[in-house]
């Protein structure tokens, strides 16, 4: 999905993406997480989008636990515990195939953030994984913009997914307006098991 001749190409979008999924010890995404992963790639706005999507690269981490919220590392040299010569490709800043994913993840939104882009955390019908509650965080610090989408469907509605594309197609539209907020993008099945959840478009970071 993620092969040399994908990372290679030039995209015409000078804005970087990042994904936000739900994490897997085996690195491996949810089928609902990889099938997101190809919707962006068909999507004629969203696919000319660099996005780097973390579940296609092998994890490691200065939390033994991995995605424990209280451990004091957020992604920068400074809070993480893995040495600096195991986190930084020689002769860089960049991450490398040693990095703790949470270092490799924030790069990944600093770079995000210096060109104007944004991140997708993709919310699953069973709600958040651990380790995306620590990339909103770290998207907090870094003052990244953040579209959620959530869902109540087990698979992904192309349909519905469309509504990403026209709120990524609105929010540059505006000039990037509420940069600082949260918005959340229903790409599920209307009246459809939704038991009066509603939730509402922007929240505050």
């Amino acid at each position: 999905m993620w092969d040399k001749t994908v990372r290679e190409m030039l995209y015409s979008r000078p804005e970087r993406a990042t994904f936000s999924v739900k994490f897997s010890l085996k690195d491996d995404s949810t089928p609902y997480a990889s099938e997101f992963a190809l919707a962006m790639k068909r999507d004629p706005f969203l696919k000319h989008f660099k996005a780097y999507f973390p579940n296609a690269w092998e994890k490691d981490s200065c939390d033994p636990k991995f995605t424990d919220i209280q451990h004091p590392c957020r992604g920068a040299l400074a809070t993480c515990k893995i040495p600096d010569s195991d986190n930084l490709t020689p002769g860089t800043n960049r991450p490398c195939a040693t990095s703790c994913w949470r270092f490799a993840f924030r790069f990944h939104l600093e770079e995000s953030k210096a060109t104007n882009g944004f991140m997708i955390q993709v919310e699953e019908k069973a709600g958040l994984g651990a380790g995306q509650k620590m990339e909103t965080e770290m998207a907090k610090d870094v003052n990244l913009k953040i579209f959620r989408t959530y869902t109540n469907i087990d698979f992904l509605w192309d349909v519905g997914f469309k509504k990403l594309s026209e709120a990524v197609q609105e929010w540059y539209k505006s000039g990037c307006a509420n940069p600082d907020q949260l918005e959340n993008v229903f790409i599920g099945i209307p009246d459809m098991n939704m038991n009066g959840f509603v939730r509402p478009r922007y929240e505050p970071l």
